[in-house]
């Protein structure tokens, strides 16, 4: 199995000038907790996450700016990377996801949710197909 197997590919991104109330308040409508910050072309330049959200709570105002405080220097993989790579990645270096890009354009999300799911409903037909 790939990446492209199970990843998320219908994600909400915010952009670099949107602040922390507006990530505060999609992770809470969406019930997630990661955010892929895109720039103006829609390439990603950063993530934020429901735990950095959480840290900046008391330390940043509501109207900052995520360019102030999103994570950058990410590691990414590529639709076809095995499973059991991003896993490990994910494992090794405690991520909570990974964004997904193929020729540089964010096409999306995998989190340890998603592996979650996988163990729980393994690779069968989907509800209605």
């Amino acid at each position: 199995m790939r990446v492209a197997d199970l990843m998320t590919s219908q994600l909400r991104c915010l952009r670099e000038t949107d602040s922390l109330a507006e990530a505060m308040a999609a992770m809470q409508e969406l019930f997630i907790r990661h955010i892929p910050v895109v720039d103006e072309a829609g390439q990603l330049v950063g993530l934020v996450t429901q735990r950095d959200l959480l840290s900046l709570e008391h330390k940043k105002e509501p109207v900052t700016p995520l360019r102030d405080v999103m994570r950058t220097g990410l590691v990414t993989v590529a639709p076809d990377t095995p499973l059991r790579t991003a896993a490990e990645t994910m494992i090794y270096n405690k991520f909570g996801c990974l964004p997904v890009v193929e020729d540089g354009e964010l096409v999306g999300i995998i989190t340890e949710t998603d592996f979650l799911k996988l163990a729980i409903f393994p690779i069968a037909p989907k509800r209605g197909e």
